[in-house]
């Protein structure tokens, strides 16, 4: 199957208000925009067969991406990140992709052992694969096809997806993982980048 990967980026000026408290407004942005780099060059790196594609507002993403020659979708509208991720999804059916793989830029430690296992999960006709967040989130999102259910993104999306996946009677596929968990929200995160995931923040960050 064609598996077109989705990492939707908000402007970095926007990105990790939970973490105003801690963070200055130039640090928050500097710490989006290098979990942003980091996450697309992981799948350069690791998943270099794979096409994928940025859906941003943003033109200072947007030029980031195409630098380091990832594709771009401009937002059409400020809706949210659901209209994003259905608007990639029409992208996604219209250059003929079987499947959409949406994963955040914020993931503390992308290990290509997780991504590798959930591509390779069966999916046989229409079907909904997910992990949730620790808070309930959806830290990723494989539709086949890539609009197969409506989007959810938000408080507790991992439940709303699968029960938008329920109510169409698409099979829906709760995946576990360790690392994939983990997206850098708050100052627990933050302390889990810094350590567990040896992630080197070169820029001052408050403690």
């Amino acid at each position: 199957m064609r598996t077109n990967v989705v990492v939707p980026i908000k402007d970095f000026g926007c990105a990790k208000q939970r973490l105003s408290g801690l963070l200055s407004e130039r640090q928050r942005r500097w710490l989006a925009r290098q979990l942003a780099e980091r996450t697309l060059r992981f799948f350069a790196r690791w998943f270099p067969w794979l096409h994928v594609l940025v859906v941003t507002p943003s033109a200072e993403v947007a030029e980031l991406a195409s630098t380091l020659g990832v594709s771009v979708l401009r937002e059409a509208g400020t809706d949210g990140l659901s209209a994003a991720v259905a608007q990639a999804a029409a992208w996604s059916a219209a250059h003929g992709f079987d499947s959409q793989l949406v994963i955040p830029a914020d993931i503390g430690r992308l290990d290509a052992d997780e991504i590798a296992v959930l591509l390779r999960h069966p999916r046989p006709g229409p079907s909904v694969i997910l992990c949730a967040a620790r808070d309930g989130g959806t830290n990723a999102l494989l539709t086949t096809p890539p609009a197969a259910i409506a989007f959810a993104f938000g408080e507790r999306s991992s439940e709303a997806h699968r029960k938008a996946a329920q109510r169409r009677g698409i099979p829906c596929t709760v995946l576990c993982f360790p690392h994939l968990s983990i997206d850098i929200d708050t100052t627990r995160d933050l302390s889990y980048l810094r350590g567990r995931a040896r992630v080197v923040l070169a820029e001052p960050i408050a403690s």
